[in-house]
């Protein structure tokens, strides 16, 4: 965990202007910050010393000087890469992954990518040719956003540092904002700031000639061509073999364990695999039947010997960490899950952890989330349209939208069917389901799932690990026939039959509880007065208040369930008063 900045070709930078970048994402690196004038780039760093703590300062170059990278995340075959390297004659002067990637730009240039299992967001920078790479990991579990600037381009690993920049003006994307209240997030590259784009997972922008290439593609999710069945064993090898390498790190780790079946799995391949003293974990404790699988965690936690610690969560909790929550999710998200994510970081924090390894990945590729399963359940593979699927996903109606909003924002919000239509199109041609995962995989994962692990860990120093994201486990369930992925109404079936192998059946194939907050029921209690204010604050004229305390009260007597979009109410009011206070 590390943040990058910088800002390339620019006319009129300082080394002070992007100083006062990292300043604002220093927290996702406390152990050091360095930041570097290199002709037409200026590139910063924040590191949390993961990996080599007393080598690996950033901005980093190569031995004879002329090659610089600002690198976030972690390259997991870093050691093998090295060694390849030195049979080359190439010199290192630490032991840590960051240098690897200098000396396999000068091997290979932009290909070296095809050789990298990790994680990252990283800028090369070489001072020879005056050329460059701004990357991004296949699956964008590392953020990397980017925008045109002063002539030139600036990049972050978060929106708040090219924000802090003095000559970027801040304005909302009312037509990105507009998709929050179908999507529940804001569907990347867009953001809901004007000018900032997401650089998609996947790709690279090439820098030569004093200009930016636009992201090309080297990496995309095998879901058409050859099917491909999996044995158990080599999902199980597979997995090994990720842990194996995501094991490598110089600081204290453990583990968040849910008691679902993903993180279980996980504890039960990591466990013979841990070489430091017993494993710690995390679990959630939510009172609210159906919101909580703690008394599975503590089963599995038993059974593997894992020294299992209960997060409780109360609705006090809410109001507590809800600025702080928006501040670092940077985009509305009406996703509460964001709370969980942060408090359990917390957690690990107080305990002096740096690595946290968790269960993240196979939901979003085998069609596993709960809204997944009820709608396929009772249809065939093919007797449903993408446009139904969207209206089961979308969190507010066209009806809703015409109470609540005013007529000047309600036009933003007007197109999100064709967004969803956009982003599936270059699927059309598999079959629903796979058109689904598709969604799921390319916009949903980097857009709000990946988004909670990262920003909420990063608050805090938290590293996630998941073993699931090695792109060769997630490329082996991908190309899974729709069969093992979606069977008899049931989700990761594949995963789910293999989870047979270390717990009873009744534990995998029991109904799935997604992690969230009842925060349903929460505002019509001991949160009301909190929902109350929060929808009353300004939002430059984009709502309709008197409606939405009326929706509230609605709510609150039982007459409607408006919890869908009163999430995503909530959290947008926060984000317009953290970001655009009036």
């Amino acid at each position: 965990m590390c943040g990058i900045v910088g800002v390339v070709n620019a006319k009129s930078v300082t080394k002070d202007d992007v100083w006062k970048m990292i300043d604002c994402i220093k927290y996702r690196g406390v152990d050091e910050q360095g930041v570097e004038q290199l002709g037409r780039a200026v590139l910063g760093h924040a590191r949390l010393a993961v990996v080599d703590p007393e080598n690996g300062m950033q901005p980093m170059c190569s031995t004879d000087g002329k090659v610089w990278v600002v690198f976030n995340g972690e390259i997991f075959n870093f050691i093998e890469l090295r060694e390849q390297l030195k049979a080359k004659g190439y010199k290192f002067k630490s032991r840590c992954d960051t240098e690897v990637l200098v000396h396999l730009w000068v091997e290979k240039g932009e290909k070296m990518l095809d050789d990298l299992v990790g994680m990252f967001a990283f800028f090369i920078w070489d001072q020879r040719t005056e050329t460059g790479m701004l990357a991004r990991d296949r699956q964008g579990i590392k953020p990397c956003f980017y925008a045109e600037y002063d002539g030139g381009l600036a990049f972050a690993s978060e929106m708040k540092a090219i924000l802090a920049l003095p000559k970027f003006e801040r304005k909302v994307n009312d037509a990105a904002l507009g998709h929050v209240f179908s999507f529940n997030y804001c569907p990347p590259p867009e953001t809901c700031f004007e000018g900032i784009r997401h650089l998609p997972p996947g790709t690279f922008m090439r820098y030569g000639n004093g200009r930016f290439s636009e992201p090309q593609r080297y990496w995309e999710w095998p879901l058409s061509g050859e099917r491909v069945d999996a044995s158990q064993e080599e999902l199980e090898r597979a997995i090994d073999e990720a842990i194996k390498l995501q094991m490598r790190f110089d600081v204290d780790g453990g583990l968040f364990l849910s008691g679902g079946v993903d993180s279980s799995v996980i504890a039960s391949r990591l466990v013979p695999q841990w070489n430091r003293p017993q494993l710690d974990a995390i679990g959630l404790r939510i009172e609210d039947m159906g919101f909580s699988e703690f008394t599975y965690a503590q089963r599995v936690a038993s059974e593997l010997n894992i020294n299992l610690t209960a997060l409780d969560i109360t609705p006090a909790n809410i109001p507590e960490i809800a600025q702080s929550v928006v501040r670092h999710a940077e985009q509305p998200h009406g996703d509460f899950s964001f709370f969980l994510f942060y408090l359990l970081s917390r957690q690990a924090h107080k305990q002096g952890k740096i690595v946290m390894f968790t269960g993240d990945g196979p939901d979003e590729v085998m069609l596993g989330f709960r809204h997944n399963e009820h709608f396929f359940a009772g249809m065939t593979r093919a007797n449903f349209s993408m446009r139904s699927y969207f209206d089961l996903i979308s969190y507010t109606t066209e009806k809703d939208r015409q109470r609540i909003m005013s007529p000047a924002f309600l036009p933003h919000t007007q197109r999100a069917m064709d967004k969803f239509l956009d982003i599936v199109q270059p699927f059309a041609d598999l079959e629903p389901m796979e058109q689904v995962a598709a969604y799921e995989l390319n916009s949903l994962m980097p857009g709000n799932n990946s988004v909670k692990g990262d920003r909420m860990g990063a608050c805090f120093s938290i590293e996630g690990r998941a073993p699931f994201l090695d792109h060769r486990v997630s490329e082996m369930f991908a190309k899974l026939p729709i069969t093992s992925k979606f069977q008899n109404g049931i989700g990761k079936h594949f995963l789910k039959e293999a989870a047979t192998r270390y717990f009873d059946h009744d534990f995998v194939f029991r109904p799935k509880t997604m992690p969230t907050l009842p925060i349903g029921e929460w505002i019509k209690g001991p949160l009301f007065q909190w929902a109350r204010d929060v929808l009353a604050l300004p939002d430059g004229g984009r709502f309709d208040n008197n409606e939405l305390q009326v929706m509230l009260e609605e709510h609150r007597s039982g007459l409607h369930n408006h919890t869908r979009q009163l999430r995503t109410l909530l959290m947008t009011k926060l984000w317009l008063q953290e970001f655009f206070p009036q």
